[in-house]
């Protein structure tokens, strides 16, 4: 049986005035263990507070070169955060200032830009909506340079560049990455009925199928080619701030259907913001259906179904006055929904822990002290099943070395624990955060 310590750490007594981050530094005195640990286990973990697009734990770009004298200078550039920064073009721009208000020696002349590329994957299932969601960002230098995303509060993770190091550059792409959009607003797009072309393959978050008390189809009263309910039919691309807006004109667009019911249907479409889902009822207790399966109505392929950003199935539902959504509502509030939070710490240094898979430019987000990650669902008061499967082996860590060969000289240990999200969003500074890990030797 192997033996363990138990270590308690929890940022709740920090300074919300001057501690503006999550970090936890805690000191291990060099008697503390009596030989060094071979791994860490995960125990308990629970967090309390909000996610954020951005803040100063993802701000983070660096800039580095070699001087005449041989000197290597490096810039730890922090992008001003703030509620403005929307879009994928307002954090290029805000990018793109903070890397050219910078004072290089000896590089007067050095420009920078910095551009994004929405990604549109076209296919031609209908069963698969259209992601249009993705981004590719790109920064270009005028000169060659070295473009760090090393720092433990580095942009890298939010924009598609990991924690990746690009040596010699003077231009690098990351990968595809969701869109800022997507966090402050839901988009709608309805071109096929705006250009009365079928089929359409761009749409998105524009359309859902009617059904009357006897469940028959309802068919568009302007175009028997469209779906019934098709929002935002000639306005081209609308974001929508909340979801509550987005559900009135779906309300709306249903309620001029109202008299093929019998009394007259007077629907409602609301959102239950405890349970997070999507509520569509008739209030005056005519039966109704709804459907998500376009193509099949309608005979003509488009995408643009509502289902995923209502939280229903793409299939149809029937002869009920109420349905619920049987799914949490996908909006931006929910736009990364495999999203996990990272547990962080320079105690991992040269630890391997086979649960966690990099993913990014050559897998480069391993490199950034990750000890566990767990799903951002599962983080109030979260315990493993079986520990082992939270486990991160950490024999050849300086930490562990320290211990082992008797390098702390009677000095205490200082580790530094902080959290981070998968997605690159800010944790918010003002949560409660506690973890309980296991040593074993």
């Amino acid at each position: 049986m192997s033996l363990r310590q138990n270590i308690l750490i929890s940022n709740a007594n920090k300074s919300v005035l001057y501690d503006l981050n999550n970090d936890v530094q805690l000191s291990f005195p060099s008697s503390l263990f009596f030989k060094a640990p071979n791994s860490i286990e995960l125990v308990n973990f629970d967090m309390l507070g909000e996610i954020n697009l951005f803040g100063n734990s993802n701000n983070m770009i660096a800039i580095s070169y070699t001087l005449s004298n041989g000197e290597e200078i490096r810039y730890d550039i922090m992008i001003p955060f703030t509620e403005n920064i929307k879009t994928d073009y307002d954090l290029c721009q805000a990018i793109k200032s903070a890397l050219n208000s910078e004072t290089y020696e000896e590089k007067n002349n050095i420009v920078f830009d910095v551009t994004e590329s929405s990604i549109t994957n076209v296919v031609t299932n209908p069963k698969i909506e259209v992601d249009a969601s993705t981004t590719s960002y790109s920064i270009k230098c005028n000169e060659v340079v070295n473009v760090l995303f090393d720092h433990k509060d580095s942009i890298g993770a939010l924009i598609g560049f990991g924690s990746g190091k690009y040596n010699n550059v003077k231009e690098i792409s990351g990968t595809s990455t969701q869109s800022i959009t997507a966090y402050n607003f839901i988009e709608s797009f309805n071109e096929s009925s705006d250009l009365k072309q079928y089929p359409n393959y761009n749409d998105f978050n524009c359309k859902m199928c009617l059904y009357d008390s006897n469940a028959n189809y309802i068919q568009n009263s302007l175009d028997p080619l469209d779906a019934t309910i098709s929002i935002n039919s000639s306005v081209g691309l609308v974001r929508y701030e909340s979801l509550g807006k987005l559900l009135m004109d779906i309300e709306n667009e249903m309620n001029k259907y109202s008299n093929l019911f019998t009394p007259a249907a007077d629907f409602s479409v609301s959102y239950n913001y405890t349970t997070k889902k999507v509520n569509i009822k008739n209030t005056t207790g005519q039966r109704f259906g709804i459907g998500f399966n376009i193509s099949k109505e309608t005979n003509h392929i488009t995408s643009g179904s509502l289902h995923s950003v209502l939280g229903f199935e793409q299939k149809t539902y029937l002869n009920n006055v109420e349905f619920e959504s049987p799914h949490i509502s996908k909006t931006f509030e929910n736009n990364f929904p495999d999203d996990y939070l990272l547990i962080c710490s320079n105690l991992g240094n040269r630890s391997a822990d086979m649960n966690i898979l990099g993913i990014g430019n050559l897998n480069n987000v391993k490199a950034n002290d990750i000890l566990f990650a767990i799903p951002i669902s599962l983080t109030r008061n979260f315990m493993p099943v079986d520990t082992s499967l939270y486990k991160a082996n950490i024999a050849n860590s300086s930490f562990s070395l320290g211990y082992k060969e008797r390098k702390t000289n009677g000095d205490s240990l200082y580790v530094n624990f902080y959290i981070r999200c998968l997605s690159g969003r800010h944790v918010s500074s003002n949560i409660q955060w506690s973890a309980l890990f296991s040593f074993v030797f």
